[in-house]
């Protein structure tokens, strides 16, 4: 008898159908090529709310198709993701929608089967990454998170020295994202200056146009588009008029961040950059099935900035267990900064470095020492501070971070190393192919789900200025500290409740 274990690997054995919900640059420019490019996929359709976005990108699959033997089955221009889910010719989703509808998708998809592709941060609430995590478990669904760091070498390579215990014991940890300067910038005319670390008090009109920065004015902020389902793009959020800075018009030539910094919609950069360096933090110390036992409030001052709502923008920490603690700080050249008894690690995209030496604990001094390379309190093992290559993961042998990576590999002796961590060239792939295996992804749901609970740890601290203690085993608030009213959204507009 077939279990419908072996029935979904047996429909997997062949191509792997993939539908993109959400049709943004994300989906356009970095998701979808790779899912194209992916051998045994094919791409059956492309679902937005937008009329506009939806249809270019049904019909950039099948102009790719044609250009590549792809045969001429069209692909789909769907409108309703529901659709989509419940398509039997559909064998997986790439759900890359705006935070606040990931989990309700994501559970649904579970639900009819489908494997899940899910952006980050993997939910919009503590609540929600409980009930993708549960679903998961339930249905068994192959499921990766889009931290797509875990499937480049120089934070393998991180994670796997400090693993390792071979920068000893490590008791401090920087992650570096958001803006210092946007704590008392009034200059509202340039929003992505304003952008600090977690996220702003709803408002529906940006005050800056993404290009050419001139003012907007509400009346043309929400002046009606014909071309969106703006109901269908709120889903359970707040009702708010139609913001072309959340849904910009047509196919936008850049990243909407104005929904990113809506309470609303998303966490600020806690979600959108701390759901990376987070996850590499929690990558490195093993933390990747537990959580902080304490938040500390930040003791930076308020935000004047009027776009902040009073919000202090960075300075908060969590505390584990172990006497680890993990700071959020402003962006630098590192994103993760490994502080250990016997030297530090420090990785970015397309960066790391290498100390060897007496053990020292992160100040605003050693900070800026190590961010602009003139550290010296360790010897050197190898370093490479290169540019942000974003998603690059075809680095060639020729590059300075690879032979960094090749030095640390040998003088660590990283292939014999026993804390072995999964080792992924594509996270695109790895998602692949274990929807073919059923093995477990590099980005688990239960993984994914750990780093959005502390992005969202960390927001609520600013959002609410507050600490707090945390039981990372219940994922609840400890000796009547917080409000369990934070780990929610109060109301789901339209009885888009998630349920798992």
């Amino acid at each position: 008898m077939k279990t419908k274990n072996s029935s979904k690997e047996a429909a997997r054995a062949g191509t792997v159908r993939v539908a993109v919900i959400g049709m943004g640059i994300q989906a356009r420019t970095m998701l979808l090529p790779q899912f194209l490019a992916e051998p045994g996929v094919r791409v059956v359709a492309i679902c937005d709310c937008d009329k506009v976005r939806r249809e270019a990108g049904a019909k950039s699959v099948d102009e790719w198709y044609a250009a590549h033997g792809g045969g001429r089955a069209k692909c789909r221009a769907v409108a309703d993701f529901r659709k989509v889910i419940a398509d039997k010719a559909v064998d997986a989703v790439v759900v890359s929608t705006p935070d606040h509808w990931h989990a309700y998708m994501a559970v649904e998809a579970m639900k009819a089967g489908k494997d899940v592709y899910c952006e980050k941060p993997l939910t919009y609430s503590v609540e929600e990454a409980l009930l993708v995590v549960k679903e998961q478990k339930k249905t068994k669904a192959v499921f990766q998170t889009g931290a797509w760091q875990r499937s480049r070498r120089e934070f393998r390579t991180a994670a796997m020295i400090v693993r390792n215990g071979l920068i000893g014991d490590v008791k401090n940890v920087d992650c570096n994202y958001g803006n210092a300067s946007a704590q008392d910038n009034a200059d509202v005319l340039d929003f992505h200056a304003n952008l600090g670390g977690p996220s702003h008090p709803h408002r529906f009109f940006c005050q800056w146009d993404g290009v050419s920065r001139k003012v907007q004015t509400m009346e043309a902020e929400s002046a009606p588009n014909p071309d969106v389902d703006w109901d269908m793009w709120l889903g359970p959020a707040p009702w708010s008029p139609y913001s072309d800075q959340c849904a910009p018009r047509g196919v936008n030539p850049f990243y909407p961040m104005f929904w990113r910094f809506d309470d609303n919609y998303g966490t600020g950069y806690n979600g959108d950059w701390g759901a990376h360096h987070l996850d590499i933090a929690q990558w490195g110390l093993g933390f990747d099935k537990t959580g902080p036992v304490k938040i500390v409030r930040s003791d930076k001052p308020h935000s004047t900035n009027p776009l902040h709502g009073g919000r202090r923008q960075y300075g908060m920490k969590f505390l584990f267990a172990d006497g680890t603690t993990i700071f959020h700080n402003p962006f630098s050249t590192w994103g993760t900064v490994f502080y250990g008894t016997k030297g530090i690690v420090a990785v970015n995209r397309g960066k790391i470095a290498v100390w060897k030496g007496r053990g020292v604990k992160p100040t605003d001094g050693i900070r800026k020492a190590l961010a602009d390379g003139s550290f010296d309190k360790m010897k050197k093992v190898a370093a490479f501070y290169g540019q942000d290559w974003g998603d690059r993961t075809d680095v060639s042998a020729g590059d300075g971070l690879v032979a960094a990576l090749d030095a640390l590999d040998k003088a660590f002796a990283l292939a014999k190393a026993p804390v072995q961590l999964p080792s992924s060239t594509s996270h695109v792939h790895d998602f692949v192919v274990c929807c073919r295996t059923r093995k477990p992804t590099v980005s688990s749901a239960e993984t994914g789900a750990r780093a959005a609970i502390l992005c969202h740890l960390c927001n609520m601290s600013y959002v609410y200025d507050s600490g707090f203690d945390w039981d990372p085993k219940k994922n609840a608030f400890a000796n009547g500290t917080g409000d369990p009213a934070w780990l929610r959204r109060p109301v789901y507009r339209n009885g888009w409740d998630v349920k798992a």
